[in-house]
């Protein structure tokens, strides 16, 4: 789910400094209906390898090439791949905060030939060829040119002091390397129909590779380009989406502002067996686009230690040098979360409300992939909570600081506390955060996305809509990448 800025649970202080830039900005209307989302009719109709939401530009309107599903996944392991450049670069040895920027390095240049023409050259990239492959059953929320499926939303009061000038919605694409993509073979099997729902079945070979890319759209229909002085001369690919209230879909830009590479690496990681890495855009960096994407920091671990955000990380390496923007949304401590991720949300502590609270990481969120045969769903919400057994299935409250099921603020456990660093311990892949679930590793595209839209499409067809998804005659209440729930216009004023 990062900034050299000290983050601290005082951070709803600067968003009433900037409350006359937010207000200026702020989105108009009701923050619920920015972006439509598919109804169940839709989700019970989706096969798992559709390639998008069935929204296609017609060729007067576009006329380039449209997102290909990559699913031809490796049907046998790959050999064992040993000494790994990233580990060589810091001596074989553990990952620390010290050697964590060469880490950081070795990881970016290994993936850098794909990569590089991924983002620079979109029109004419080929996952298939690159060996580069795609989850199923996400093809309901993709959109059609690029296969991005949306995430969050995000106004001017995040980034002060950074030119932003509209709310903007992000979007990602995620894709898997050839070891990464032969475990979803061995999860998903041939059909993707009846996957093995064990934790076995879920782990990633050692070397495998995730990477995802977010892209950043204006939210304005009166705004296309040129809104955020942050993402001068990005990298931008064309999406198909509605753009601010409008339902009918349209060819858009955004831009490519953050980059996560994570990597199986139980050498370097022994505590949770995995790296995470976030690139984020710096126009004043040298060199091409693919040079300007530097790294925001580096995560390892949950440094569980680490009960209060001034205590130091032990297990996360953020970079001095990483451009303001991307360090405005670090998250509890410091620890490593980009500007897509969602790692500050409005939460509520003991009747008090606290807004832009950094409340996550990106492993404390990865860190609860998990799914219950018994209850077809995550048994804990991505962000500190107290579960519930209905939907949303975490406590909300309102700007009061009270439960309220209509609420748009996370009823929170006190920051530091025992209930609350349930969320920031280090356990291994196969491990499961809940009884009665089983882990997958550390995958939230399989917990949070894919087992919950195939759930959607083969379960009971009287079941309740998931979560990330809108109710009948309603927009969505929930960020579609975090969960958290949306504020409403006047919120992102304040």
């Amino acid at each position: 789910m990062m900034s050299k800025l000290k983050p601290s649970l005082l951070a709803a202080g600067v968003l009433l400094a900037v409350s006359g830039l937010a207000a200026k900005y702020a989105v108009s209307g009701d923050a619920f209906s920015t972006m439509q989302m598919p109804s169940m009719k839709v989700l019970r109709a989706a096969t798992p390898y559709q390639d998008n939401n069935g929204q296609v530009p017609p060729r007067g309107v576009y006329s380039g090439p449209l997102f290909k599903l990559s699913h031809d996944w490796p049907t046998s392991p790959l050999p064992p791949i040993g000494k790994a450049p990233w580990q060589e670069a810091i001596g074989n040895g553990p990952i620390t905060v010290e050697n964590a920027s060469a880490y950081a390095a070795a990881l970016k240049a290994a993936v850098a030939d794909n990569a590089k023409q991924l983002i620079m050259r979109h029109d004419q990239w080929d996952a298939a060829k690159a060996g580069w492959y795609n989850e199923p059953w996400v093809g309901s929320l993709r959109e059609a040119i690029s296969g991005t499926y949306p995430a969050g939303t995000f106004g001017p009061s995040i980034f002060p002091g950074t030119g932003l000038r509209a709310t903007f919605n992000t979007h990602v694409l995620t894709y898997y390397d050839k070891r990464a993509a032969y475990s979803l073979r061995d999860f998903w099997g041939e059909s993707s129909m009846k996957p093995a729902l064990k934790t076995e079945k879920a782990q990633f070979q050692e070397g495998a590779i995730i990477v995802k890319a977010a892209l950043f759209a204006s939210a304005d229909p009166k705004v296309k380009a040129d809104w955020w002085d942050a993402m001068a001369g990005a990298a931008a690919w064309s999406l198909y989406l509605p753009v601010g209230s409008q339902s009918k879909p349209q060819v858009w830009p955004g831009y490519v502002a953050q980059f996560d590479i994570i990597v199986k690496d139980s050498q370097s990681s022994p505590a949770t067996g995995w790296v995470f890495m976030t690139l984020v855009y710096d126009k004043d960096a040298p060199g091409d686009v693919w040079d300007k994407m530097v790294p925001l920091g580096v995560q390892w671990g949950n440094d569980p230690q680490a009960t209060s955000p001034d205590m130091p990380l032990k297990e996360n390496w953020n970079n001095p040098k990483a451009p303001l923007y991307s360090t405005q949304t670090l998250g509890w401590g410091g620890r490593l979360t980009g500007p897509n991720d969602g790692g500050r949300n409005d939460i509520a502590v003991d009747g008090k409300v606290i807004r832009n609270a950094p409340n996550s990481s990106c492993m404390s969120c990865h860190s609860t992939a998990e799914w219950s045969t018994t209850s077809n769903r995550m048994n804990s919400f991505l962000l500190p909570s107290f579960a519930t057994k209905a939907a949303p299935y975490f406590q909300l409250c309102n700007d009061q600081g009270k439960p309220d099921p209509n609420g748009t603020v996370i009823c929170s456990p006190a920051p530091g506390s025992k209930e609350w660093m349930k969320w920031f311990q280090n356990r291994p892949g196969t491990e499961a955060m809940d009884p009665d679930s089983f882990a997958v590793d550390f995958d939230e595209v399989f917990s949070f996305k894919s087992l919950k839209l195939w759930w959607a499409a083969v379960g009971p067809a009287e079941q309740v809509a998931p979560m990330l998804m809108r109710t009948p005659a309603q927009g969505p209440r929930f960020n579609q990448y975090t969960g958290a729930p949306l504020p409403k216009a006047e919120d992102e004023a304040r």
